[in-house]
């Protein structure tokens, strides 16, 4: 590999042994150093394609030259080499190599899959030299690149267990004299909330039975057995005080408790709360007037 703008001098040692063999085993050696320390992988940078032609970059951000003399339509007349034969290029990379903290500008890698990769400074003088427009398509697909915000990183997983929220929500539901059922559906929630994982949707449970197997039934089915309609079914279980509305939604009261039975539909309304369904046992008919 070939580094520009560095001299011989500075690329290998000023003293060398004598002796032909010795100064040939040094030399191997001085160039392994060389290679290890400025020879640098590449790779394809998938962000960057002009003219349909992906442009490789190095390690350290250096395009590769070879490709977008493709992708400027690989004529003769605009090889590389042709282009670093001109004072104005040799003038701007030795600009360019004066600063003290600027890596090689341009480096050149042998073998099959090598090419000669240089900084983006070189990339836009190489782009002028082809042609305005080449030169215009090359800005402006580089300005795209930075315009372009970077992915989202992925969510980390979270560090709470969801097993153990849920007992936990579980226990405190227990205590506090929910019935299983409804405990079960408060702790899920509580688990969604601070997990986010639905433990009840991953078990496929997302209709919880009632502890003593009784049939319950939705407003619906309730006033359809009455020649009613949902809405008159439900003013008739507020009337009689049975549920009432919070946020738009039917919430059975606490005299209502004893005869009804929440479920956790397994779906989410659009701020993310679940949804749950309120059905009826058929002693709640005891209470309302028909």
């Amino acid at each position: 590999m070939f580094a520009r703008g560095r001299t011989t001098a500075q690329c290998w040692p000023s003293c060398w042994p004598t002796n032909k063999k010795a100064r040939w085993q040094a030399g191997f050696l001085e160039t392994s150093k060389f290679a290890k320390e400025f020879m640098t992988p590449i790779v394809q940078h998938k962000g960057i394609t002009i003219a349909d032609t992906i442009i490789a970059v190095d390690s350290v951000g250096r395009f590769c030259l070879n490709d977008l003399h493709k992708a400027a339509g690989a004529e003769s007349r605009h090889q590389p080499a042709f282009f670093f034969r001109r004072s104005e290029t040799q003038d701007l990379e030795a600009e360019l190599n004066s600063a003290p903290e600027q890596s090689f500008t341009t480096v050149t890698t042998p073998g099959r899959n090598g090419g000669t990769y240089v900084c983006k400074e070189l990339v836009y003088a190489y782009a002028m030299w082809i042609s305005a427009k080449f030169h215009l398509q090359v800005i402006r697909t580089f300005d795209a690149l930075v315009a372009t915000p970077a992915p989202a990183a992925a969510p980390k997983p979270s560090a709470i267990s969801p097993a153990k929220e849920f007992r936990a929500i579980f226990g405190i539901a227990r205590l506090i004299g929910l019935d299983k059922n409804a405990a079960a559906i408060s702790a899920n929630q509580g688990t969604a909330a601070l997990t986010g994982v639905n433990m009840l949707q991953l078990m496929e449970r997302t209709h919880l039975a009632t502890p003593e197997q009784d049939i319950c039934f939705t407003p619906t089915e309730m006033g359809r057995r009455f020649v009613k309609s949902a809405k008159d079914f439900n003013q008739l279980l507020a009337q009689a005080g049975l549920q009432e509305q919070i946020a738009g939604h039917w919430v059975p009261t606490a005299k209502g408790r004893a005869h009804a039975v929440v479920f956790d539909t397994g779906k989410a309304h659009g701020s993310g709360a679940p949804i749950q369904q309120v059905k009826w046992r058929d002693s709640v008919l005891g209470e309302v007037a028909l």
